[in-house]
């Protein structure tokens, strides 16, 4: 069945706002993905309204550890806030689709028989189904990506991996990790996380402490997305600080990063939130770092979205350049 005739199966008025002239619908969705040979299933937010000249801009929103497509529209009450930031004016008419991807954290794993490849499969077969489908820009600036938690590290090593797609990209308490040093890539996942937070805290003296690296956190959370048992040369491989540092040695751009995490994150994601801020403002590449109030929660996601997708409205209608794909 077309994906334009499965919008229809289901389609969600936002509360509140179901007679507002600004009022968006969402919709499930599926198609088939050749990068999984299997169906892929989405939602897509759709504004309301007549479709500007060159089409809508595009925010493809990510989900976390053990969500699905449905995360951010029940979850994260999207709809509503999306409906509302348009009616305001603080942002302008989008479609916004998220995707369901299982543990996968967004990295292609079929290689390594992790849970498929999802990297491809979002920027390729999905993309390329939205564009075909319905009317949204195709250029780089006319595309974002953003998500929490696994879906923050997925959306950076997207956006980071894939440059010339995403014109600006946004982590919510992104599990961002920097690499394994290269003398502990042969300890076992175990070992790696008896010394996490060893590595981290270092005391000068008395009164200085000053931070070291960011270790991942190792566990059966990753899904073999990155071999089984973890591989941490395979990590480092894909990680975001690898692609960051390939992109500071060629001279490339980055696309425009905002990073966002809570004070009292129980995963203490706080640490790589202002480990990737620092190192992209040692290379001279543009980032925004807004650390707030709040623990790993929804409540917490539902308001840092609000900046997060300000931020991307911002980054609209830049110089344009179309995926050649």
């Amino acid at each position: 069945m077309p994906f334009l005739s499965k919008l229809v199966l289901s389609a969600i008025v936002s509360v509140g706002l179901a007679a507002s002239a600004h009022a968006g619908s969402i919709a499930d969705a599926s198609f088939h993905s050749n990068a999984l040979d299997a169906e892929f299933p989405i939602n897509v937010y759709k504004p309301d309204g007549e479709v500007p000249e060159g089409g809508w801009p595009v925010l493809y929103l990510l989900h976390g550890h053990d969500g699905d497509q449905n995360s951010w529209r029940d979850l994260g009450e999207i709809h509503a806030t999306l409906d509302r930031l348009i009616a305001e004016k603080t942002i302008r008419p989008l479609v916004v689709v998220m995707p369901g991807v299982e543990n996968s954290w967004y990295v292609d794993s079929a290689a390594v028989a992790g849970p498929g490849d999802y990297e491809t499969a979002i920027t390729s077969d999905l993309r390329h189904e939205i564009e075909n489908t319905m009317t949204v820009r195709k250029d780089r600036e006319g595309r974002a990506i953003a998500g929490l938690s696994m879906g923050g590290f997925g959306a950076l090593h997207l956006a980071y991996g894939h440059e010339d797609l995403y014109g600006a990209v946004a982590s919510l308490s992104g599990a961002i990790w920097q690499n394994v040093p290269a003398s502990d890539l042969d300890k076992t996942p175990a070992d790696l996380k008896l010394i996490e937070d060893s590595a981290f805290f270092h005391r000068i003296d008395r009164t200085t402490v000053t931070s070291g690296v960011v270790l991942p956190s190792t566990g059966d959370h990753f899904s073999g997305a990155f071999g089984t048992p973890f591989d941490a040369r395979l990590f480092n491989e894909k990680n975001i600080f690898t692609l960051v540092a390939q992109h500071i040695a060629e001279q490339t751009d980055l696309p425009a990063t905002f990073i966002t995490c809570g004070d009292d994150d129980g995963f203490f994601l706080w640490r790589g939130a202002v480990a990737l801020h620092e190192t992209l403002q040692a290379g001279g590449r543009p980032s925004e770092l807004r650390i707030t109030d709040g623990d790993h929660v929804w409540s917490v996601w539902k308001l840092t979205i609000i900046d997060a997708v300000r931020f991307i409205d911002g980054q609209w209608d830049k110089t344009e350049k179309v995926a050649k794909d």
